[in-house]
């Protein structure tokens, strides 16, 4: 009972702390800023701190507390997660915003079926029913018309395709080595070290040689936004989600720690858009914010 709220409660604060993202990634577009360098930025301090901690923590005891299957998958899925915001963009100055967030966001479901097919989760009818909630949700808030519901053409349909399968790609690989605490020290440290050493990769391959040729190494606003977002990603993966991951695989359900996850941070950001951004939100979109909502309480008293 209690790795059930106390996993569940850290994928809870993980997705407070994703708006948190979402509200810094929301100023960087306002303002015409590169993402990709923000991004990249972001991703290289984090490595720095987590460098740093493992350093204290060999100092400390004398070991290097590490494992080579868990830091793989993490740094696959920060390559992953590079590529999925980079495939994001390219399709969302393309086509119909909305449509292309609900697509992406539909990659929860690579985790509840990975923890099915492969490991024999059986979720209990509440856990089953709070999942098609809160997927339902992000679908209906996706499926709004926004306003640039009217472009022709569907150019954008393979990026948002991509996005949503690099997506899955970054939730399974990060999910996975909860499955495996037999392999090798897991933990949290080293898992966020993975998670952005691929990320920074991905920022090499991308980005880096365009700064190099350009001379552009990024305005002092995208190096503070940058600074914001380590701290956030950083707290994000240190103190709540790999923790509660390990705690969800104990009970059997770490599937549901991204859904969770993501509903809080679809809910939290529409929220955001309503009450400080002053959007106007459509019908459906307020359908499924209640939806997700809903689907939270539902998974979180089971």
């Amino acid at each position: 009972m209690w790795c059930s709220f106390s996993g569940f409660f850290m994928v809870i604060v993980t997705g407070l702390l994703w708006i948190g993202i979402g509200v810094a990634v929301s100023r960087c577009s306002a303002r015409g800023q590169d993402y990709n360098i923000v991004q990249g930025l972001s991703y290289l301090g984090s490595v720095l701190i987590c460098l740093l901690i493992l350093y204290g923590n060999r100092i400390a005891d004398g070991t290097l507390q590490m494992s080579g299957f868990g830091f793989a998958m993490c740094s696959l899925a920060g390559f992953a997660t590079f590529y999925n915001y980079d495939f994001l963009a390219r399709a969302m100055r393309q086509g119909p915003n909305g449509l292309i967030w609900g697509i992406m966001q539909s990659g929860m479901i690579g985790t509840i079926l990975m923890g099915v097919i492969f490991f024999g989760e059986r979720p209990a009818f509440l856990q089953l029913l709070g999942f098609f909630l809160l997927l339902g949700g992000v679908l209906f808030i996706g499926l709004s018309k926004d306003r640039k519901s009217s472009v022709s053409g569907k150019k954008w349909l393979p990026f948002a395709l991509g996005a949503l399968l690099m997506c899955m790609i970054t939730q399974c690989c990060n999910t996975l080595p909860s499955y495996f605490p037999e392999m090798g020290e897991n933990g949290a440290v080293s898992r966020t070290l993975g998670m952005y050493t691929g990320g920074a990769i991905g920022f090499a391959v991308t980005t880096i040689p365009g700064m190099i040729r350009n001379r552009n190494f990024g305005r002092r606003s995208e190096w503070i936004i940058a600074g914001i977002l380590t701290v956030l990603r950083t707290s994000a993966n240190l103190f709540f989600f790999y923790k509660g991951l390990d705690l969800l695989a104990e009970i059997g359900c770490a599937g549901l720690g991204y859904p969770v996850a993501n509903g809080v941070c679809v809910t939290g950001f529409s929220l955001y858009s309503l009450l400080i951004l002053k959007e106007k939100v459509p019908g459906l979109s307020l359908l499924g914010l209640g939806a997700v909502c809903v689907g939270i309480v539902v998974i979180a008293i089971h």
